[in-house]
This record gives C-alpha cells, structure tokens and sequence, in this order.
C-alpha cells in the first residue's frame, strides 16, 4: 500500500496495487473517491479534482 501526496492540498491518494486493488482520493474534508484497479492514476485525480466522490453508503 502507498500514499501519494496530491498537489495543492487536494489530498492524498491511498494505493493498493496489484489484482483487486485500487485507488481512494481522499480530500482534505475526508470526502473520498474510489476506482478500481483498472483505472489509471491520472484518470482517477481528474475525475477527483473535478469533485467526483463515491456516494457514502448508509448516510
């Protein structure tokens, strides 16, 4: 598991590589974004910078 820092104070991204990973954007206001393994990394941070957020379950 890495943790990549994100430019600008956007947040962090949380890394989990490798089959049946994937990738968790996660703002400075602990909204997140998830994707799958299948989606690159700059493809994630566009749709995360551009305010995608994976809906919280429960709320």
């Amino acid at each position: 598991m890495n943790v990549v820092e994100l430019a600008g104070g956007a947040g962090v991204c949380v890394v989990q590589a490798g089959r049946g990973g994937g990738k968790v954007y996660v703002a400075p206001d602990r909204t997140v974004l998830f994707v799958s393994s299948g989606m690159d990394f700059d493809t994630g941070l566009a749709a995360f910078l551009g305010g995608a957020r994976t809906p919280r379950q429960g709320a």
